[in-house]
């Protein structure tokens, strides 16, 4: 099948110019009276970060407003601007809050279209492209865009079906390559509309001409009257290896589908000062078989790499001197990466879970951190650079409640780690520090207090 096939759907321009490491395409639908069948009246725009060992980046016009930011997988929002010729900036913020200028470059809105801006490639020296689709309005229908931005090169067969069918029974709708966006055609168009009918799908990719599937969606459900758009990307953060199609419509919320046989992975922790390593049986799921080892106090395992799917983890403490913690229910998803910290309170063992981050570490850093001391019922951790105190500290994590976790994203540095608690009379009582510590690398860290046997009781651990 030909990609934008349908009669009423023509390409109108495809304008590809190279400035630099810049590259404009448009691509635009005609049809219906006047050349148009949209009643927009504003110009669109919309960025995407699509960079996957980049930071942060805003887009703003340049001696302008801000149009927002996003990380790697992320949109802005989308903006209603009026037509005429705009000049951007793209910058990140580094770890002393100065601005680092990314790439400039000059965009043409047009009144019923929509432009959206994707970074892509290497962080390093990223390649900017624009691409431009006149909108148009829908009634119980949809229309559908696909893009690649993979690292590699490769090109993907897309092919989609209505939900419930299997592969054999999927239409193939053309061939994505990196960098160029392409409409694709609905396969059963009826005298209503060309488009896709809204309702749910299963989109399915092979490598070009082949018939193995290499990525399979969940089911999607295309309940918006409005043009999606489509963009094969590369896994990155915790996983390292796999492929992600995320889903971007006119809001910042973009939906990441992984493939349903993507692998998960988890890493165990144990926090406890058990001077006997703990026994930790991990399995139950009829797929694999059960996996069992030995962690010291104090010891990270690696990550391990297993087949999604609900587990249970039990672990044993060879002494008897706690109680053991049995068949901890622990679901991993597809894709998905999850820690799991083995506590002891109350002479019994228990288990703190969280799903790790999927965003690239080469500049911001997703940090968990997580209380694991049971004495007191609100923890808090500052983060204090070299030139900070607690009370100047730009980064700081509240009241973390024992056993319960959160994230901060902390721009490449070095800090010391500072965890208080307040008393009765809201005197904050110092329960550990670190030195200076850098989170510098390309790692997924966590940032741990628990009890051990130094002059306050406990201390704070960095995992990574």
């Amino acid at each position: 099948m030909q990609l934008i096939s349908q009669p009423s759907l023509c390409v109108t321009w495809l304008r590809a110019i190279a400035v630099g490491l810049i590259v404009l395409v448009g691509l635009s639908a005609c049809g219906g009276s006047d050349g148009s069948s949209s009643d927009y009246t504003y110009a669109y725009i919309q960025f995407y970060n699509a960079s996957p060992n980049g930071a942060n980046v805003e887009m703003r016009e340049v001696d302008g407003d801000s149009f927002g930011s996003a990380q790697f997988g992320d949109t802005t929002s989308m903006y209603s601007m009026e037509s005429g010729e705009i000049e951007l900036e793209f910058i990140r913020t580094d770890s002393d809050d100065q601005e680092v200028f990314i790439e400039e470059l000059e965009v043409d809105l047009r009144e019923g279209y929509k432009t959206i801006v994707v970074m892509s490639g290497d962080f390093n020296a990223p390649t900017f492209t624009v691409y431009s689709f006149e909108r148009e309005t829908l009634e119980d229908h949809f229309r559908l865009f696909a893009l690649s931005v993979a690292v590699d090169d490769t090109s993907y067969d897309f092919y989609m079906s209505e939900s419930g069918d299997p592969f054999e029974a999927a239409n193939f709708l053309g061939t994505i390559t990196t960098g160029e966006m392409v409409e694709l055609s609905y396969w059963d168009t009826d005298d209503d509309s060309d488009d896709f009918d809204e309702g749910e799908y299963t989109i399915y990719l092979t490598a070009p001409g082949g018939d193995e599937v290499i990525f399979e969606s969940q089911t999607i459900d295309f309940i918006y009257e409005t043009e999606y758009l489509m963009t094969l990307r590369n896994v990155s953060g915790a996983i390292q290896e796999g492929l992600v199609v995320d889903t971007i419509l006119n809001s910042s919320t973009v939906t990441a589908l992984t493939d349903v046989e993507a692998d998960s992975q988890y890493r165990i922790y144990n926090s406890t000062n058990i001077d006997t390593p703990l026994q930790v049986t991990f399995g139950g799921n009829t797929d694999e078989e059960d996996v069992s080892f030995t962690l010291a106090a104090g010891q990270l395992s690696d990550f391990s790499a297993i087949r999604y799917g609900d587990y249970r983890v039990t672990v044993t403490d060879p002494t008897g001197t706690v109680t053991a913690l049995n068949n901890k229910l622990i679901t991993l998803n597809q894709g998905e990466s999850k820690a799991i910290l083995i506590y002891a309170t109350n002479d019994k063992l228990g288990a703190a879970t969280f799903v790790e981050s999927g965003l690239p570490q080469a500049y911001d850093k997703t940090v968990n951190f997580i209380n694991l001391v049971d004495d007191f019922d609100d923890v808090d951790f500052y983060l204090v650079r070299n030139d900070e105190t607690i009370d100047t500290a730009e980064y700081d994590v509240q009241n973390l409640e024992f056993a319960e976790n959160t994230t901060e994203v902390l721009p490449s540095d070095y800090y010391e780690v500072i965890a208080v608690y307040e008393d009765d009379n809201e005197e904050q009582i110092l329960l550990d520090r670190t030195a200076l510590f850098g989170f510098t690398e390309e790692e997924n860290y966590i940032v741990t207090v628990e009890p051990a046997d130094t002059p306050t009781g406990y201390e704070i651990n960095v995992l990574y």
